[in-house]
């Protein structure tokens, strides 16, 4: 039973660890560049990380699905697939990219500078990073892939900020978490077992390419909904409000960022268990059993810090340094919002492990609408407090609408199988 307990958290503790570097790394920069002059390294770094799985076209999950398969066939099988999966994630991390670029360009009022050609590249370094991450965690090595995907990167780029922080600005420590992760990247071809040490890159045949396309489209939904949800209103803040605004809002979601991971890590363990439940012919009360479990041990484990959280936000803003203080009543409402996550539960692992990915990518438009909608009427009217309300409302209405559905779904098909009618 130890074993098991020690394999189950194991992964887990290593992405933590990552997390942790991260958050530090974070307040390194905040206290050697200030809220104003580090507005920039904020922004960016926060849009880059989360278009990653936008970059990726979702093949990092379709990378994860697949890759258990081929291992049968050897590591060259493997490694031609994962060279196939980087070579169409790095075409639509360029095409990202360039966007990035030329709103880089646009939004510091037509003056060339060169870190505004960093996006293009970090975008499609993330991309990497995500990609091989996921395939290692395919072929039963978690542990590796919580460590190539994340930790060595975000560890690399928290060590460089140790050394240089306070000589650089915030464009050169772009340009050290752009190389950060390429770096991360890279090294993957080294990870124990040799499975990398192929031919990196491969454009893919035509057959496998459409195979792909096809594959990867709804899970790219689901992720582009996501991240757009959060990169539009953030970029509303980044022009309307002042630069120490956005700071302040960027360190507050990376605060409450800590808590996603943890809370994900606890999820996660639960993932396999709601995808077996939900093959059952009555699924609805293994499912909600395994989901009621989940839902507890994340109270359990982080209802401490929660409270914590919700008490002390001006203590904890603090730590990026004394003019991080005025973020505190956004930092409030998002750890706020994690509570109320942590008591709907995992609603995305919930759809997905039931098989309702369309829906969940079909509702991601309608909550991406009124997240933006809402954005445009507040943010301007209450700065960055008007962007965590916008996306809090979107969040609540896409979980319980969520957990309804897929509640509804399965008892729709515990009726088709007791022979009853469907709306009976």
């Amino acid at each position: 039973m130890l074993s098991g307990a020690i394999r189950t958290l194991l992964p887990s503790s290593v992405r933590m660890i990552g997390a942790g570097f991260q958050f530090l790394s974070t307040v390194m920069v905040a206290r050697a560049l200030g809220d104003g002059p580090g507005a920039p390294f904020f922004f960016w770094s926060s849009v880059l990380m989360t278009s990653g799985p936008i970059a990726t076209y979702g093949l990092e999950q379709i990378a994860l699905r697949n890759v258990p398969r081929l291992e049968r066939e050897g590591p060259d099988a493997v490694n031609g697939f994962v060279a196939n999966v980087r070579a169409m994630s790095l075409l639509l991390s360029v095409i990202l990219g360039l966007g990035w670029v030329v709103y880089a360009f646009f939004t510091t009022l037509g003056q060339f500078e060169m870190w505004q050609l960093l996006p293009l590249f970090c975008q499609g370094a993330i991309a990497l990073v995500l990609i091989n991450g996921e395939t290692l965690k395919g072929l039963s090595r978690p542990v590796l892939g919580s460590l190539f995907g994340h930790v060595i990167p975000v560890g690399l780029f928290c060590l460089l900020v140790a050394l240089f922080a306070d000589r650089l600005g915030a464009g050169e420590i772009l340009a050290l978490y752009t190389g950060s992760f390429f770096t991360g990247a890279v090294l993957a071809r080294y990870a124990p077992g040799g499975v990398f040490k192929g031919r990196f890159i491969r454009w893919p045949d035509r057959e496998t390419f459409r195979a792909l396309l096809r594959e990867g489209f709804p899970v790219c939904c689901v992720s582009l909904f996501g991240a757009l949800g959060f990169i539009i209103p953030l970029a509303i803040c980044e022009t309307t409000q002042p630069a120490e605004e956005v700071s302040h809002l960027t360190a507050a979601f990376r605060i409450s960022l800590l808590f996603v991971v943890f809370s994900g890590a606890i999820h996660g363990v639960f993932a396999p268990a709601l995808s077996r439940n939900a093959e059952l012919s009555r699924p609805l009360r293994p499912v909600m059993k395994v989901y009621g479990k989940s839902i507890a041990i994340s109270l359990l484990t982080l209802g401490l810090p929660v409270a914590f959280g919700i008490a002390f936000p001006e203590w904890i803003m603090s730590i990026f340094g004394d003019h991080f203080r005025n973020g505190a009543d956004e930092l409030r409402l998002l750890v706020i919002l994690q509570l109320l996550s942590l008591m709907m539960g995992p609603v995305a692992y919930l759809l997905l492990m039931t098989g309702h990915t369309r829906f969940l990518a079909r509702f991601g438009v309608l909550k991406l609408g009124l997240v933006v909608l809402l954005s445009f009427l507040l943010i301007p009217r209450i700065g960055g407090t008007g962007m965590v309300v916008a996306m809090g409302i979107g969040f609540i209405g896409e979980g319980v609408i969520g957990v309804a559905y897929a509640v509804w779904k399965m008892k729709q098909k515990e009726r088709h199988v007791a022979g009853r009618p469907i709306g009976t």
